[in-house]
């Protein structure tokens, strides 16, 4: 008898709590730091920044604007390429876009940094605390 109802109370008593993000959207890098192995000729490294929704997904393509930060000790096409140049688009519906870096192996004698900043786009501002990512290739 007690263990029925030590049961129905503790089952009972249970509350469910739903998480509702409440802050206006943004997007943000994510991860904000990576290092990069150059890999080899055959086998280049490579690496994925995301760039995130924070916040509900919208109903329409959410265009965010990047650049290479001036302190960037990496030279595209140089040291590294990449799937995207200067825009990310994160698709409707979508919460996510992926910047596929990879490095140029036998230009990376030794350790560049790459720094990507987002820029505030049209739809969606950026988050002032993850707007850089730091991709160190090695």
């Amino acid at each position: 008898f007690f263990i029925l109802l030590f049961t129905a109370i503790l089952f009972g008593s249970c509350k469910k709590y739903k998480v509702v993000y409440d802050a206006d959207s943004q997007v943000e890098f994510k991860p904000i730091t990576v290092t990069l192995a150059k890999g080899t000729v055959a086998t280049p490294g490579t690496t994925t920044v995301l760039v995130q929704l924070i916040g509900p997904q919208q109903s329409s393509d959410i265009t965010v604007p990047y650049t290479i930060d001036a302190t960037s000790t990496a030279i595209a096409a140089t040291h590294f390429t990449t799937n995207t140049s200067g825009t990310v688009t994160i698709p409707a519906n979508k919460s996510t876009r992926s910047i596929v870096i990879s490095a140029i192996p036998t230009n990376v004698t030794w350790a560049k940094k790459l720094i990507l900043v987002l820029s505030d786009g049209a739809s969606l501002p950026v988050s002032q605390n993850y707007r850089k990512s730091t991709i160190t290739i090695q």
